[in-house]
């Protein structure tokens, strides 16, 4: 249904007011303490703030649980369980291709291996940690970076980075469901899933197919097509963004090209 917009009597807006204030410099000086802490290399800023609210933050010696606090990068000394935190000269991101039977954190859960060893064996130091989740059963694809600052615009659904995964399901996938699948018409946990992208594997069966999307529900796509009475029995992360795995060996790192980095950043931020 169209409707008929009235003439106005002055120029509309070239840009809505949120975006607007969305890119206001702060007038505050300093930079937000959780930022600093996301920065420094000790995870988002959320898990930041879970710092300071449990008081294992001090700023010049005083233990400070004021998420509004401000750092003075070039005066003030900022510690984490007496460990100093400092800015680094320059951020790095690294792809890592997580075996199978491999959970996404760095502590061992319910008997199933974590990626510690694996960041151990690479020898990264502990400020670089896993840039979002995949499932114990799911293969593939796992960025990391000590740039909490990206690690969390990463993780936000609204970052635009799409994620592409290959699937194999336990039967066909009918033509008649994909509309569903792509065009947000599945709902999980009350809320609609965004829209996202899916063509068939060429040459292999209808059971296999590529499926792009930029969220990272839990077991998102494992629950879609639950949802439509399928079974996903394999799961493998091929990209993010343009940072393709490639013929990476599982359990190994790489660290991204200058080019791929850029191009990471440069969707991230958008035309």
């Amino acid at each position: 249904m169209s409707c008929r917009i009235p003439t106005r009597r002055h120029p509309p807006r070239t840009k809505p007011a949120w975006n607007t204030r969305r890119r206001m410099k702060d007038p505050e000086p300093g930079m937000r303490l959780n930022r600093y802490l996301a920065r420094a290399g000790f995870g988002s800023r959320r898990a930041a703030e879970d710092l300071i609210r449990g008081g294992r933050v001090r700023l010049d010696g005083q233990v400070v649980t004021d998420l509004g606090r401000r750092v003075d990068v070039d005066v003030d000394t900022v510690t984490v369980d007496g460990k100093t935190a400092r800015l680094p000269d320059t951020t790095c991101i690294y792809a890592f291709h997580k075996p199978l039977g491999v959970v996404s954190t760095l502590r061992a859960q319910g008997g199933q291996p974590s990626l510690l060893p694996y960041r151990y064996q690479a020898d990264l130091p502990a400020r670089f940690v896993p840039v979002g989740r995949l499932d114990g059963a799911t293969t593939g694809l796992l960025l990391w970076t000590d740039d909490g600052d990206l690690n969390q615009r990463l993780c936000r659904p609204a970052s635009g980075i799409w994620k592409t995964y290959e699937i194999e399901l336990d039967q066909p996938l009918p033509p008649t469901l994909i509309p569903r699948l792509t065009g947000g018409r599945i709902e999980l946990d009350g809320r609609a899933c965004r829209p996202c992208r899916m063509k068939h594997k060429a040459g292999r069966s209808p059971r296999h197919w590529t499926m792009e999307l930029h969220e990272g529900r839990k077991r998102q796509i494992r629950r879609m097509f639950a949802a439509v009475e399928l079974k996903v029995i394999h799961l493998h992360r091929t990209a993010v963004g343009r940072v393709q795995l490639g013929l990476l060996h599982e359990g190994d790192f790489r660290r991204l090209s200058a080019d791929e980095e850029r191009a990471l950043r440069q969707d991230l931020d958008g035309p």
